[in-house]
């Protein structure tokens, strides 16, 4: 079965969100759109897609990471949210030092990210 790699801008400018669905995307992102089961949404919205794309299911995980990756050396890493990276504090997005990754200064250690 295949799933949706997708990544969006929210609301809130210069944040941005990355997910995987096996459902029809139109009908994650009008959940998103209503802030369903996503923290990071409900605190900034849903703008526009940015990318999708069908991949193995058995890898969404892997590509998911990648994606975030990508987007969190492009924008900052506390500046994006999805696949591993999903904490959202109440009064600030800071990722705390055990999430985030060395390469931004944290303490983990990934093998995912060479997209």
């Amino acid at each position: 079965m295949p799933c949706t790699l997708y990544s969006f801008r929210c609301k809130t400018p210069g944040r941005f969100y990355v997910g995987t669905t096996v459902r029809p995307l139109f009908v994650r992102l009008n959940e998103h759109r209503q802030h369903i089961g996503c923290k990071w949404t409900q605190k900034h919205g849903f703008r526009r897609l940015m990318h999708s794309c069908v991949v193995p299911v058995g890898r969404c995980h892997e590509f998911e990471a990648d994606l975030w990756m990508h987007l969190a050396r492009q924008y900052g890493p506390h500046n994006v949210r999805g696949g591993e990276v999903t904490i959202v504090e109440r009064h600030t997005d800071t990722i705390p030092d055990w999430l985030l990754p060395e390469e931004f200064g944290g303490e983990r250690r990934v093998d995912w990210g060479f997209m």
